[in-house]
């Protein structure tokens, strides 16, 4: 909100009028100070400021699994309202719709991506308290719980950072798709069934080192339009017998009218 603070004071007005306009003046100052309900909004969902609390942003913990095992996984909650769950181990993805209040983060429109088999309807709930996250999804009639902690990184991430070029590979190398970012956001590239990929990459300004997606895919046996989100940092999944500690990419997507999705775990070459 904007407001002229212009006051002209004529000498040949009397002392009333002098301190009637000195009062609105200050009425409309601490209206802009206070940000007080004096008409407008300061600012979109997407800009708000991140609180200590806030779900919003990246974590690194565990899940049980339906199976009731145990596996870590990244976590991703954008101030838009989406949350997303990876596990490396398993290829088990999560993708949450719901909406943001204070520290907390609500679904009625959940599903999980098993590995293999069929994807599985639910709810979500989750709550932050400063550097951890705690959380449980109901799929199925089934109870799986998460706990994790928040991801930080020491430095803004750009586009610039993240462009590169990604590869993942499955069922022992028989499968590989691999694909490149440009400084601009600009996603190319393809995988061993002969898809052709193509997307955007969008940063959002109130959460660090987590992108809004759109992968197309063409060529395959549909083509399909996934929308989910990015994150780049360093994450300790167990990658290739070994911990990694490089820098990558994980994205998890979905076409929600025929409920796929795209996951991926990308350290950078």
């Amino acid at each position: 909100m904007k407001a002229s603070l212009n006051f002209h004071f004529e000498s040949k007005k009397s002392i009333f009028s002098v301190f009637v306009k000195y009062n609105i003046g200050v009425s409309v100052l601490a209206c802009i100070l206070l940000l007080a309900g004096c008409g407008g909004s300061s600012s979109s969902s997407d800009d708000t400021i991140v609180q200590p609390d806030s779900v919003a942003g990246l974590w690194f913990g565990q899940v049980t699994t339906i199976e009731g095992e145990s596996e870590k996984v990244l976590m991703a909650v954008s101030p838009k309202g989406k949350a997303v769950m990876f596990s490396e181990a398993s290829h088990n993805a999560l993708i949450a719709r719901g909406s943001l209040s204070e520290n907390t983060f609500l679904s009625d429109d959940t599903m999980l991506y098993p590995g293999t088999g069929m994807t599985r309807h639910g709810t979500m709930q989750a709550s932050a308290l400063q550097n951890s996250i705690d959380g449980s999804a109901t799929l199925s009639g089934t109870v799986i719980n998460f706990s994790a902690v928040r991801v930080s990184s020491t430095e803004d991430v750009s586009l610039t950072d993240i462009a590169g070029n990604y590869s993942s590979s499955w069922n022992e190398g028989l499968y590989t798709r691999s694909f490149a970012i440009d400084i601009d956001g600009i996603i190319s590239g393809s995988d061993t069934n002969g898809c052709l990929y193509s997307g955007v990459v969008e940063p959002f300004n109130a959460v660090d080192a987590l992108f809004d997606i759109t992968i197309k895919a063409d060529a395959c046996f549909d083509d399909f339009e996934y929308k989910g989100l990015l994150a780049y940092g360093v994450f300790p999944f167990e990658y290739q017998n070994s911990i990694n500690h490089r820098k990558g990419v994980v994205i998890v997507s979905e076409e929600s009218s025929g409920a796929y999705a795209f996951r991926q775990f990308s350290p950078q070459n």
